[in-house]
């Protein structure tokens, strides 16, 4: 029997490395797996009647969406407002109105009421949702808010959570068009003069602002009632809505003043500076502007 070559072991070996290798190569055709990306929804204006009237039930609320990071480092106690407090106006000395129009110049401190309107066309150009729990009919728009409106309600959210406080916006940003189709609603169902007691007239609403919301709890069903007054949650907004920035705008003692009834879930945004001087000194932000100006 013939030993084999060495030539030929030397052969057998080489096929044999090179099949291996080839072998272990990876095809260069075969696909890679891309992330996908979620749309966003869009905005949507959907008006309901039951969106302001203080006894009218809002829809079933939605499952809470899970938005804070829980492997966060534990806040400390004080308020976790990031935002800096509005400064007051470098002139002290401006017009709160200029010929019944609102004079935008304010900024956040801007004065909307029942004499002193927006233009028709004013929508804030920092409007940004607003990451919190909404019920169900708040969409698109109504879940919006100005920057820094939204970042100081998102913290007052959380905090308000960590403590055992359960609140849902209601609505927020509100558009002169939307404002118009709701209000009518209101005069066709109770009347001019009963409607003007809890909804504001187009362009007169702080909703238009972008920097109010409203703000409701289980505890009273979710809608935009007094009673929330008596519940801890609205307790808890009454004593801690300041140190986010807020106030609650329309007070029982003023309704003489502001031209509303009262409304415990009604926030409007000023700074957490301001915001704090009010609640202090308890007077309504017309007289506290007034007396800002002077």
């Amino acid at each position: 029997m013939r030993k084999p070559s060495m030539l030929m072991v030397c052969c057998a070996l080489t096929l044999t490395l090179v099949g291996c290798t080839t072998s272990e190569q990876a095809d260069p055709n075969e696909p890679i797996e891309q992330p996908t990306v979620s749309d966003t929804e869009k905005p949507a204006e959907t008006p309901t009647d039951n969106e302001t009237a203080p006894a009218e039930p809002a829809p079933e609320a939605e499952e809470p969406a899970e938005t804070d990071k829980d492997e966060q480092p534990a806040t400390e106690p004080e308020p976790s407002v990031e935002e800096e407090p509005v400064s007051e106006p470098d002139d002290p000395s401006q017009p709160i109105e200029l010929n019944g129009q609102a004079n935008l110049e304010l900024d956040a401190l801007v004065l909307v009421n029942k004499q002193i309107a927006l233009p028709s066309d004013y929508q804030p150009a920092d409007l940004v949702p607003a990451n919190i729990d909404f019920v169900d009919s708040a969409t698109g728009e109504r879940r919006m808010l100005r920057k820094e409106a939204a970042r100081a309600i998102e913290s007052l959210m959380k905090d308000a959570k960590a403590t055992g406080i359960d609140l849902k916006g209601t609505s927020a940003f509100r558009t002169y068009a939307y404002q118009v189709q709701l209000f009518n609603a209101y005069v066709a169902r109770d009347g001019k003069e009963q409607a003007m007691k809890y909804s504001a007239p187009p362009g007169h609403s702080e909703h238009q602002t972008g920097l109010a919301i409203d703000v409701s709890s289980a505890s009273v069903g979710y809608q935009l009632t007094q009673e929330l007054e008596q519940t801890t949650e609205g307790k808890w907004l009454a004593d801690n809505a300041h140190k986010y920035g807020f106030i609650v705008r329309y007070q029982r003692a003023y309704e003489a003043e502001t031209g509303y009834m009262y409304e415990p879930w009604h926030l409007r945004y000023i700074g957490v500076d301001h915001a704090t001087n009010v609640h202090k000194a308890n007077v309504p932000f017309e007289r506290y502007l007034e007396q800002l100006m002077d």
